[in-house]
């Protein structure tokens, strides 16, 4: 999708933290495009939320830990455009050290919790300098690009593996768990009744299986059997 077809849009809630997020951009130096992120991604909607990611900035919650924000099910600071305006910065920054000041790659990385975007993931830096560009002629209603209704697809592939990811630990606990039959306590058996003078050991005998089996299967907890108990002994 081209950048250069501008549609309507609202530009009023960035207004009204332009300078905010203006000085918090210029504070940790980095480019000031970057400054029009939150515009892109959620018309700097303080409110937002989606299936990954929250507020105007749209973070992650992972995101919002490690920058020192609270998301849990009482509150949820990413709602907050100061404090996520902060957190969002700093990350930005972190994200610039770590891919030697490739913007291309720090915002497909920063975008990856979005489910839908305005832009191709590859037209996110020429969307942003084009938003910056509008922004400086005054064309602050005019808009810029019309969103994509379609799901990213990183959000498609997410959901993928985790779909294979529990596929696999149900396997997993499944090929845990013991084989049917004697040791399993899962096959037919049958109950026999301890009679005067028997000991465990020579019931096991007679029945081809094992003391340890016999006290598993009967919760016993020592040798000692009583006359009349009954014992279950499963088959083979």
């Amino acid at each position: 999708m081209s950048c250069s077809q501008p549609v309507r849009a609202d530009y009023t809630p960035f207004e009204a933290c332009d300078s905010l997020v203006t000085a918090a951009v210029e504070q940790y130096s980095l480019p000031r495009f970057y400054r029009f992120l939150p515009l892109l991604l959620t018309d700097c909607d303080s409110v937002f939320v989606g299936p990954y990611a929250s507020g105007a900035w749209a973070l992650s919650v992972p995101a919002a830990h490690h920058y020192g924000l609270l998301v849990n099910d009482s509150i949820d600071e990413r709602l907050s455009v100061s404090k996520a305006t902060q957190a969002a910065v700093r990350y930005l920054c972190d994200l610039r050290l770590h891919f030697e000041g490739n913007d291309s790659l720090v915002l497909l990385q920063y975008a990856r919790t979005m489910p839908v975007l305005r832009v191709t993931t590859d037209s996110l830096l020429p969307a942003l300098e084009r938003i910056g560009q509008e922004w400086e002629r005054g064309h602050r209603r005019s808009g810029f690009l019309a969103p994509l209704d379609v799901a990213r697809e990183d959000a498609v592939r997410r959901d993928s593996l985790l779909k294979l990811e529990r596929e696999k630990r149900a396997a997993e606990l499944a090929a845990r768990k013991p084989a049917v039959g004697k040791a399993s306590g899962t096959s037919s058996y049958t109950i026999y009744r301890v009679k005067k003078g028997d000991v465990l050991g020579r019931i096991a005998q007679r029945h081809h299986v094992t003391v340890r089996q016999l006290k598993k299967w009967n919760n016993l907890k020592g040798d000692f059997i009583r006359e009349g108990q009954k014992l279950k002994i499963y088959k083979s």
